[in-house]
């Protein structure tokens, strides 16, 4: 699979953390711990998600209808992190990687082909990586940061649906696609006093077989200490995605986060 390697790599990196994006300030003030030329940090996050929205599988239509309590109920594993780092307050990059693999069975699955529900026995994983770089501005207090980069989705599913009426099998499902999104967007923050600063960022972009995907979050920081601090915000991603073949992706995914950042 594309970014296979990569994402090897990467997750070794990665596993020790424990939900979707989250962001690292660097502005010159009691955020900052160092007055190095470069400054990193660090920051798990969890985030209940929510998604919404049709996929098709195969030839299969269905509609996705996930809330955070279903996948308390079917989740296997699960990291969320991410590592950000700005040369000289003027250039920078940032790492963002969520996972989550579910394992479980359903009883509201919504065949939209053929006007049923059904239940199943699911497995999916599905990670998604974001990698971009930055160049920020300042402005007063505030800075804006100009943003580019891609957005990496893998997803692998394997479902047996069933009719409700007579337990029979209705259809296997064994699918396993990734892709990569371009994207460019924006991200501004500005301190509200010594110790809260308020964010936004928002991004869009497209792919070879993504019609549209955009990605929305904003929130707050609150210091700890001098090397670290919490981030609580609110995250919404959309992608409409169609490889024209066996599986398509049109959903939205938001939900509230919370992490914890190290400064170094």
């Amino acid at each position: 699979m594309k970014l296979r390697k990569w994402l090897i790599v990467c997750s070794t990196l990665l596993s020790t953390a424990i939900g979707f994006t989250s962001i690292s300030v660097f502005a010159d003030d009691g955020f900052s711990t160092t007055e190095a030329s470069w400054k990193h940090s660090v920051e798990i996050y969890g985030l209940a998600l929510n998604i919404r929205g049709d996929t098709t599988v195969n030839d299969q239509n269905l509609e996705v209808d996930v809330d955070p309590q279903f996948i308390m109920d079917t989740l296997e594993m699960t990291a969320m992190v991410h590592f950000e780092g700005i040369h000289q307050n003027q250039w920078g990059y940032y790492i963002d990687y969520s996972f989550m693999k579910l394992n479980g069975e359903t009883n509201n699955i919504i065949d939209n082909t053929n006007n049923l529900v059904l239940k199943g026995d699911i497995d999916i994983r599905q990670g998604v990586l974001e990698a971009k770089g930055f160049k920020r501005y300042e402005y007063g207090d505030s800075t804006l940061d100009y943003t580019f980069g891609l957005r990496w989705w893998d997803n692998d599913i394997d479902m047996q649906l069933y009719r409700k009426d007579n337990n029979a099998i209705f259809s296997e499902i064994n699918l396993e696609d990734d892709w990569v999104d371009y994207v460019i967007g924006i991200r501004w923050m500005n301190p509200i006093n010594e110790d809260w600063l308020f964010y936004v960022s928002a991004d869009a972009g497209l792919g070879t077989d993504t019609d549209f995907t955009s990605s929305i979050m904003t929130g707050v920081r609150y210091q700890i200490n001098t090397w670290s601090d919490l981030n609580m915000g609110y995250k919404s991603t959309w992608v409409d995605y169609d490889n024209e073949d066996n599986f398509a992706y049109d959903t939205a995914s938001q939900g509230f986060l919370i992490g914890w950042a190290a400064y170094f």
